[in-house]
């Protein structure tokens, strides 16, 4: 992870401790972190920003919102303008124990002591009192699936979290009653609030499990229960719907159900508050009722009297709608039918996602139809059921559909009953593996997924089945998209050729490769690829493309395959002190290619064996007779190596000696330390230097680190919890601290310094960190680019031959424990750049082909020039590939091969 100074990174918010007293009591909820923060409905913000700041940039936050279950605690915050708090630079503290005198201190809060810290979706112990003691692997942090940036985010941590690390390994890190919780951003467009200043922290006491409902409990009645109605006329918009709306002035008023006015009275249960008939439109209605158990398992069940339509919510959610056309209602939208036949009461179930513990409150909105305005009637029930069977709700439902195969489609049910709920689906009366979810999703549907399908559920009282949903699956031909493919090719004999088709279709379009007319097992993709063809491959290709709904077949391609008659060449050479790895051009023959005479070199250096590549046959690696030097070029003579078709290489290359951040150190042998020590620090829980190499080329600066002693991983081995502080300029009094830091890097993190303060808030382009080995040790070599620029003003970063650095150690609290050379700096001077000859151009080739042309063959290096006469100027070709293809026909050409 990236690991962080937070003295000198972060701002921060401290959340409310300035503006409360006590622990804010809990909210028992279950919510399911998924990104869509509906579910969150009834639960009041913690903490709300009001110091009128709107930040133009970074993590700027709002609000915050705390609750829990009985395994999770869940969090939520809102932010003023859209960012991304998930690139390691938003960070959730909690401390467990409500004691500021354990824990880690974030930014030298005092009053807070962190037990566990949450970066993006995972988790750090910090019980210890240190940054990041170690990751909590059983931490089970989740987070919701919100598009970013954005300004609305959820986290769920699990209450059941133990340590990983020292005296609190396997202790519970979040089971006190009460806990506290902090927010924080980093600077560079970072949150800073007045509570900051206070260091607050917000005091959260969990909400206790309700108890367990065994019963059927009545919620609302249909007469017994008050609502306060508003008949007005007056379109209220949503404000209605909030929780704190004021609905006991007038013209609210006070009523018990049914509600409304009819011409058939005996239709209905009797109406106990008649409403006007003026001709308005839209009623809306308002009842409290309380709810103090465990939803789960429960059916919440609706018995509604009604005419024409309504809207119901619940705490401000919507659950439901009756007669009323899907999309935004409106004070003036109409329902779309009325009940039929009249008195009829519509049953149907409500989700439990928006209740909260305690006081919860039902509206409702009711709509007329537009030829029904003669009644009006509303009334309801709503009952908790622990014990309902399992009744169809909507009998038309699942909806017959017609689908273009490809397409995916989805079929609901409206079913309710108490829990536990099996489901599942059937097709044809027949059940469909694995299909026992409440919704039945196909991706991608295909001309047998045709038939009809049903959802079966169960509980413990009931089994119920829905309608037969009839799936009509309709399909379009295959027609060729691109009617050039397969193209005609040119191949030299041993190089990969793929041959391509392109069409669309229905699914699932089929594919057969044909060769000469004749069907080829196996080919049967969009693509045929021939991996090592020779010259029995030559010959005409076509395919033939298929789907349920028509079959059609690609123009045929010829396929011409030219021997090979080229030696292989020399694409590059990388040496380190022993072993010389040469790449060629093409396979070569691992006879030729494993005899060390063959191979001959410069300097009273020899060959002293020679191995192929297992997996990569165009290499092969050689074994020096005495280390080779740094600084010194040195000559290549290859003689009898020869290809998989007997050219044989005679070359000579040049090449001089480099290093490769591989995670060996072989390549290091004859380079001195710029820095060693003679013995360790007995500081074991932060790097401890031994010895510092440095080298670079045209490209990079290359560095070594050597340790004393390997740190525990939980620690953080290197280059974790390590500052490398690097005067690029090399001038000490501009930049960063007295070694004039102009960059800094953790981690491979780098940080601007050039203006004078630890990160000035610009990161660094291109710098191109590698550090291997990746597992514990100490032993490690890294790299950075030489073309590195500031992220402020992209300035070079290294614009001189000479730098100054210092490394060092730090714990995980970020305390420097050692550090290289202890006092001082370290300085490198450029190495003089090696000037090593080009490697050679490779062979080229002509050779007639059919059609009164010429095929033009090539390996690299090289590009490919012609000109029309000898003694004239070249003309490159960068985007010719070989073979290239020319007519043999009209004034001649002349070809070459050029750096």
């Amino acid at each position: 992870m990236k690991t962080k100074n937070l003295g000198k990174l972060l701002l921060g918010i401290g959340l409310a401790c300035a503006c409360s007293t006590g622990a804010l009591a809990g909210t028992f909820k279950n919510i399911t972190i998924d990104g869509d923060v509906s579910d969150w409905v009834g639960v009041a913000p913690a903490y709300t920003d009001e110091d009128g700041v709107n930040n133009p940039s970074g993590v700027d936050f709002q609000n915050v919102y705390l609750a829990n279950d009985a395994n999770y605690l869940y969090i939520r915050f809102t932010l003023k303008q859209p960012a991304n708090p998930f690139l390691g630079n938003t960070y959730i503290w909690l401390d467990n124990d409500n004691n500021s005198s354990t824990g880690f201190h974030p930014f030298g809060n005092l009053n807070f002591g962190s037990s566990l810290m949450i970066i993006g979706d995972q988790a750090y112990q910090e019980a210890g009192g240190g940054f990041n003691e170690g990751t909590l692997t059983n931490g089970d942090v989740a987070y919701g699936a919100i598009a970013v940036p954005g300004t609305n985010f959820e986290f769920r941590i699990s209450r059941s979290v133990t340590g990983v690390a020292g005296a609190f390994t396997g202790v519970s890190l979040l089971n006190n009653a009460t806990i506290e919780v902090q927010l924080a951003s980093e600077t560079g467009g970072g949150d800073s609030l007045p509570s900051f200043a206070n260091y607050g922290a917000l005091s959260y006491t969990f909400a206790t499990p309700p108890a367990v409902l065994t019963t059927n409990l009545p919620l609302i009645t249909l007469t017994n229960n008050s609502w306060r109605v508003n008949q007005s006329g007056t379109d209220l918009g949503t404000a209605w719907l909030d929780l704190a709306y004021d609905d006991t002035q007038a013209p609210w008023f006070s009523g018990n159900g049914l509600f409304g006015y009819t011409p058939a009275p005996g239709a209905y249960p009797a109406i106990r508050t008649a409403l006007t008939s003026s001709g308005q439109n839209t009623y809306y209605f308002r009842t409290h009722f309380a709810w103090n158990n465990l939803a789960n398992n429960i059916a919440f069940v609706v018995t509604n009297y009604l005419s024409d339509g309504a809207v119901y919510y619940l705490n401000g959610a919507e659950v439901r709608r009756v007669r009323m056309p899907a999309g935004t209602v409106g004070f003036a939208t109409s329902a779309t039918s009325t009940n039929s036949p009249a008195g009829h009461a519509d049953i149907f179930g409500v989700p439990a996602g928006p209740l909260v513990i305690g006081d919860n409150i039902l509206e409702v909105e009711t709509h007329q139809e537009a030829s029904s305005s003669s009644d009006m009637v509303f009334g309801l029930s709503l009952t908790a059921a622990s014990q309902y069977p399992v009744l169809v709700v909507d009998t038309n439902l699942p909806a017959d559909q017609t689908v273009l195969a490809g397409q995916s489609v989805t079929f609901i049910s409206d079913v309710i009953g108490s829990g536990p709920l099996s489901y599942q689906w059937l097709k044809n009366g027949s059940s469909l593996a694995g299909a026992t979810n409440v919704a039945l999703t196909i991706p991608l549907v295909l001309t047998n997924d045709a038939g009809s399908y049903s959802l079966r559920t169960a509980n413990s009282l009931a089994t119920n089945t829905t309608r037969a949903a009839l799936l009509t699956v309709t399909n379009t031909p295959v027609v060729i998209s691109d009617p050039t493919q397969p193209a005609d090719q040119f191949v030299v004999e041993g190089r990969a050729v793929t041959l391509n088709a392109a069409a669309t279709g229905s699914p699932l379009l089929q594919y057969q490769w044909f060769k000469n007319s004749n069907p080829i097992p196996g080919a049967t993709n969009a693509f045929y690829t021939i991996g090592f063809p020779v010259p029995t491959n030559a010959g005409n290709y076509s395919v033939t493309i298929s789907n349920p709904a028509s079959s059609t077949n690609s123009r045929t391609a010829s396929l011409v395959v030219l021997l090979d008659a080229i030696p292989p060449a020399v694409e590059g050479v990388v040496a380190s002190s022993s072993q010389i790895v040469v790449k060629f051009s093409e396979p070569v023959d691992s006879t030729t290619a494993n005899n060390a005479a063959h191979y001959g070199l410069s300097g009273g250096v020899s060959v002293s064996s020679a191995v192929i590549n297992p997996t990569d046959s165009t290499q092969v690696a050689l074994t020096t007779s005495a280390p080779l030097a740094f600084g010194m070029v040195y000559a290549l003579t290859i003689n009898g190596v020869a290809d998989l078709f007997g050219n044989v290489a005679h070359a000579t290359v040049s090449f001089a000696r480099d290093i490769t951040i591989d995670g060996t150190m072989d390549d290091w042998t004859g380079l001195t330390p710029v820095y060693s020590t003679g013995a360790p620090s007995g500081n074991s829980n932060a790097a401890d230097f031994k010895d510092i190499y440095v080298y670079n080329d045209a490209n990079y600066y290359f560095f070594r680190v050597t340790l004393w002693t390997d740190i525990d991983p939980a620690s953080g081995q290197f280059p974790y919890y390590v500052n490398m502080f690097f005067d690029t300029d090399n001038d000490p009094a501009t930049g960063y601290s007295a070694i004039g830091s102009d960059m800094l890097v953790q981690s491979g993190y780098s940080y601007q310094e050039k203006n004078g303060t630890f990160n000035d808030g610009f990161g660094i382009n291109g710098l191109n960190w590698l550090c291997l080995p990746a597992a514990p040790g100490t032993n490690f070599e890294f790299q950075l680019s030489r073309a590195a620029t500031f992220g402020q003003d992209g300035t070079p970063v290294f614009p001189t031959n000479a730098i100054n650095f210092i490394f060092q150690g730090m714990t995980p609290s970020f305390v420097v424990e050692n550090q290289a050379p202890g006092s001082g700096v370290i300085s490198y001077t450029d190495a003089n750049i090696i000037n090593v000859p080009s490697l050679p151009l490779g062979k080229l080739a002509i050779a007639p082909v059919s059609g009164g042309r010429a095929a033009v063959t090539w390996d690299p290096p090289g590009t490919l020039q012609y000109s029309t006469r000898l003694g004239g100027s070249w003309t490159n070709l960068p985007a010719a590939t070989s073979p290239y293809v020319i007519s043999a026909a009209g004034a001649g050409q002349f070809f070459r091969l050029s750096q």
